[in-house]
């Protein structure tokens, strides 16, 4: 088999999955539900932003963390920020915390917040205005995005914070900020939202969490071994082969093969052999 031919296999096996997963079925199980319990633009920016940063570990706790601070915001997301006062909020988040981010950590999140609606009225203003269309992909965007969102914080940001705003200019992958540039940036489907009309979708890189990875490995979509910026690109530059204007088109669906079960950690051959995948796989169980 050529190379050209091994990647067409390849492609209609992505197109198969894309086609094949149930997207709507699988939203709950996603971050992304909270964003889509708002119409206001703004507040679907605001709290996508929000469920982003803080879609790690499991997803009913992060999403009961992040429950309750939206339930602060009374009278509406966007016009909570817009008025936050910093004195009269913080008693309010006593108590709220998540894994290893603290109380204080999760209101200087959302004062930094405040802060970005304040002087931009909205994150895709600031996040628009620092794109160059001459730049290959949206990297050195969210790399100059977080240098400025770093110095609007009031203090050196702690750790539980700085893990909340990594920058691709340190390496890392930017897992959780990739997942938010894709809600905002894809254009309307039923999932994504298309709400930065000014950056292509083709500009943007997938989000690397643990389903994606093992999956991209068993597809041998990366030869890289550590899960940093360069292996979200190396994977992201195939999927663009597959579809260059839309090359994240295909991101939800590997990753709830993973989510779902359909693709467990440990190879059932029951499952591999009902796979859309099973033929472009060099994992699968036999």
């Amino acid at each position: 088999m050529t190379g050209s031919e091994r990647f067409e296999k390849r492609r209609q096996a992505l197109e198969r999955l894309f086609k094949h997963l149930p997207v709507r079925s699988r939203i709950a199980a996603d971050p992304i539900e909270i964003p889509h319990r708002y119409k206001d633009p703004r507040e679907i920016e605001i709290s996508g932003f929000i469920a982003a940063v803080l879609a790690y570990g499991r997803v009913d706790l992060f999403k009961a963390c992040i429950d309750k601070i939206l339930a602060l915001a009374e009278g509406g997301l966007y016009n909570y920020l817009e008025s936050f006062n910093a004195k009269r909020e913080r008693p309010r988040f006593e108590g709220i915390y998540y894994r290893f981010n603290t109380e204080q950590d999760l209101f200087d999140l959302m004062l930094l917040i405040s802060r970005i609606v304040k002087k931009y009225q909205s994150i895709g203003t600031l996040f628009q205005k620092l794109y160059q269309s001459k730049d290959c992909d949206i990297g050195p965007t969210l790399s100059r995005f977080i240098a400025v969102l770093r110095e609007m914080l009031p203090s050196k940001p702690s750790r539980g914070l700085s893990y909340l705003l990594p920058s691709p200019a340190s390496g890392s992958a930017c897992k959780r900020l990739n997942l938010f540039l894709r809600w905002m940036i894809r254009n309307k489907d039923g999932l994504d939202f298309g709400l930065w009309k000014t950056i292509p979708p083709a500009k943007l890189v997938i989000p690397l969490d643990t389903h994606i990875i093992r999956i991209s490995q068993y597809l041998q979509l990366t030869t890289r071994k550590s899960p940093d910026w360069k292996m979200a690109k190396e994977i992201t530059a195939v999927l663009r082969q597959c579809d260059p204007l839309d090359p994240l088109r295909y991101d939800f669906s590997l990753c709830h093969l993973g989510i779902s079960g359909a693709c467990p950690v440990k190879q059932e051959a029951k499952k591999c052999r009902i796979c859309v995948l099973q033929e472009v796989c060099f994992a699968r169980s036999d």
